[in-house]
């Protein structure tokens, strides 16, 4: 009987698809609000979790952990009962096209050269540097579109790797001209975004290699998982101490005879605050849920049909995004230190449906984000037999999404929204006829 359950076990984890929208959205729900907690609860060694408990700051409460739940529980509700079965089936139609191998070289390279482009502009205006950005360039009124245009470059991969991946697959000797260029896209990508300082951006190359490659090539749960690993115990330290490198000698290592010396512990320390630190969002829950003194009813949200209007080239006095006000949201609530100008952050998916309407907007709002992301991927990936198209979209909005669950809700979804429509003409510019 034990070993019957281990191997069912062993089966469904073999058989689960992670990278189905509702499994990833739950996964890094319970990575962002549960792992530091249990950090703090088993006192792993961390100085994240030391800073906590020595000064008696809670980030965990029965109220947290309620409203939580009810969270999650309402998203899964709203992802596996709301079936648009119809409705997904009629959509999905229009992704269920073929690529030429002429046609997909040309797009490619018309989408790779615009996204260079875009590259350029950033690096030549000094918007490159997540760290010591331009505010002339963020104050340009052209600033959210290159921010928009700047997922041609990675969505050039996508393409790269679907292909490549395709014709290893069914043992075209092309595939060789696709795995080079796939590969150095992949590392100029990566490069660009390792170096812009910006974490986020390094990660994009790896979760479109990961995303692709589930869906077009073979399912590799273990590889997966060995990826996610390097991505949050090798990468993001790595990364964080390129960025502020005095932070592991000030705050990691101890001074002796004016050298600094590192231990296999003090390693291990700064790896988990660089990466699970920096994904946890209990503290803001914490604060939000604490320090709310009244509703905003929708205010949050208005950015959404505000951000359809004239670009600001245009609309000289069009509403800067919510995002720009990340500082100021952090420095109110607590989040930051008074003297913090420069960090920027979000109150979570969670953390803005509570603001706006209490704990009916997290039971309402996560049920209709649990249809809504069902949506998504029956369009994307279930209805579609496994379109090429379907897959390029589904892995850039995928990073979107998942991202955007630490964000305020509208200027992410804002962004989805012409981020997509960007993506279906570059499907039909590639789709060629039915399967």
């Amino acid at each position: 009987m034990k070993m019957f359950s281990l191997n069912n076990i062993k089966t469904a984890i073999k058989n689960l698809d992670f990278f189905e929208l509702g499994n990833s959205f739950v996964f890094y729900f319970i990575l962002m609000f549960g792992i530091m907690p249990l950090a703090a609860f088993f006192r792993l060694p961390s100085k994240y979790v030391e800073y906590f408990i020595n000064q008696d700051i809670s980030i965990f409460n029965a109220k947290i952990f309620t409203f939580l739940l009810i969270g999650i529980l309402f998203f899964i509700l709203g992802y596996k009962f709301f079936n648009f079965q119809r409705t997904t089936e009629k959509i999905s139609q229009i992704f269920k096209k073929e690529w030429s191998f002429k046609r997909t070289l040309r797009v490619f390279l018309i989408v790779f050269f615009f996204g260079f482009i875009i590259k350029s502009i950033k690096i030549f205006s000094d918007g490159y540097s997540h760290i010591e950005r331009s505010q002339n360039f963020v104050n340009s009124p052209f600033y959210s579109l290159i921010g928009l245009l700047d997922w041609l470059g990675p969505t050039a991969l996508a393409i790269a790797f679907i292909y490549y991946f395709y014709l290893f697959k069914i043992g075209d000797l092309r595939y060789k001209i696709w795995k080079f260029i796939a590969l150095s896209v992949f590392i100029f990508e990566f490069g660009y975004g390792f170096f812009s300082s910006s974490r986020f951006s390094a990660i994009i190359p790896i979760m479109i290699y990961l995303i692709t490659r589930h869906y077009v090539y073979r399912r590799d749960f273990r590889r997966t998982i060995i990826i996610i690993v390097l991505i949050l115990f090798v990468l993001m330290p790595i990364q964080n101490f390129y960025r502020t490198p005095q932070n592991l000698f000030a705050g990691y290592s101890v001074l002796t005879n004016h050298h600094y010396k590192t231990t296999s512990l003090s390693v291990s320390q700064y790896a988990f605050d660089s990466s699970i630190a920096r994904i946890s969002q209990s503290w803001i829950l914490s604060a939000i849920f604490e320090k709310n003194d009244e509703f905003l009813y929708g205010q949050t949200f208005k950015e959404f049909l505000t951000s359809f209007g004239p670009p600001r080239f245009i609309w000289k006095n069009k509403p800067l995004s919510i995002n720009h006000y990340g500082n100021e949201f952090g420095r109110h609530f607590g989040i930051l230190n008074s003297d913090d100008f420069v960090t920027s952050i979000g109150p979570t998916i969670i953390g803005d449906w509570y603001m706006n309407f209490g704990l009916p907007g997290i039971i309402f709002g996560m049920l209709f984000f649990g249809a809504i992301f069902r949506f998504i991927y029956d369009c994307l990936i279930k209805n579609t037999g496994g379109s090429f198209s379907g897959a390029i979209i589904y892995s850039v909005i995928w990073i979107q999404i998942i991202k955007g669950t630490e964000d305020f809700i509208a200027p992410v979804w804002a962004g989805l929204v012409k981020l997509l429509v960007i993506l279906i003409v570059i499907h039909f510019a590639l789709a060629t006829k039915k399967k």
